[in-house]
């Protein structure tokens, strides 16, 4: 996610998942092998500065070092919630692309707290130790270069289509740079998974990338954007209605969450053609194939006790 910046141009992409970017302070290097290395691979891509916040009062401070807060169009409104996931600052200045790209990340998602970017940014609701087909460090990296590409300025904004489009195109920057020969289908299972939850459960519109990342990766025929954000709001639709009906209590669980999913992917498989929406039932099956991937146990358990 990404959010233009200077002379009142903001776009604030602050809601959902994605995505990411962070290790170093905005004032001080932190002497870790692995930021020092992020950073200077991230060089490759232009002036790209990481800052990690901690806390309200430590990030309007970075924001205002950074970019001047007087720079910033209603910067009450746009900050009025602290982030939680990480995000870009682009914009330009009297016409002119910013010359530095800026990546704010919470530093509860940083490495060095020993989390988990996956799981937090899903909200912990599969676990806070996921099971990965590449490891964390990839998928982390993946999630950086991802917001490394919202730095250029074909990415500086647009309407809900442009940026389901920069979106799309970021993960696949990401994943292409990335991917080699030992670990392209690895990292290509835990992404798509990645993507595939965040669409149906979290993020908004412009984030709902899961099946085009999914069939760019399998080299099928791309969606319309348009098409795509619908068929996931259907099934997020779907989910909250069937999880709510099993609940116990006002809010589902996550195990009422995923017994939901289940259950609808079971029913999706069972319709006759013409009742079932052909990208309904690739999402719920895709959705319930990453839950169990990312956290087999759980997915098990759950099982288990619908089973008994």
């Amino acid at each position: 996610m990404h959010s233009d910046a200077m002379n009142g141009l903001v776009r604030n992409s602050l809601q959902g998942i994605c995505l990411i970017g962070i290790l170093v302070l905005a004032s001080a290097k932190i002497s870790h092998a692995q930021t020092e290395q992020l950073e200077a691979e991230l060089h490759q891509f232009g002036d790209i500065e990481l800052i990690a916040f901690e806390g309200r009062e430590d990030f309007l401070s970075k924001i205002d070092t950074a970019l001047g807060l007087g720079n910033i169009k209603d910067p009450d409104q746009t900050f009025a919630r602290l982030p939680r996931s990480p995000f870009t600052v682009t914009g330009r200045q009297n016409g002119q692309a910013l010359t530095t790209c800026r990546i704010f990340v919470p530093t509860g998602l940083t490495p060095e707290n020993n989390s988990e970017i996956f799981a937090e940014l899903m909200r912990n609701w599969f676990g806070t130790n996921l099971n990965y087909a590449s490891n964390t460090d990839l998928t982390y990296r993946w999630l950086i270069f991802h917001e490394a590409r919202h730095c250029q300025p074909d990415h500086f904004g647009g309407d809900v289509l442009k940026d389901h489009r920069d979106e799309h195109e970021a993960d696949l920057f990401a994943f292409n740079k990335l991917a080699n020969t030992q670990n392209r289908d690895q990292l290509a299972i835990d992404i798509a998974a990645f993507r595939m939850i965040t669409s149906a459960l979290i993020a908004r519109p412009s984030h709902m990338t899961g099946l085009s990342l999914k069939r760019a990766i399998e080299e099928r025929t791309p969606l319309d954007a348009s098409v795509e954000m619908a068929a996931f709001q259907t099934v997020r639709a779907m989910i909250n209605r069937r999880a709510k009906s099993i609940a116990t209590a006002i809010n589902p669980t996550n195990r009422e969450l995923i017994r939901a999913i289940t259950e609808l992917r079971k029913e999706a498989g069972q319709e006759t053609s013409r009742s079932s929406d052909p990208l309904t039932v690739e999402i719920l099956i895709a959705l319930d194939d990453a839950i169990a991937h990312f956290a087999p146990a759980l997915y098990q358990s759950v099982a288990n006790v619908r089973a008994n």
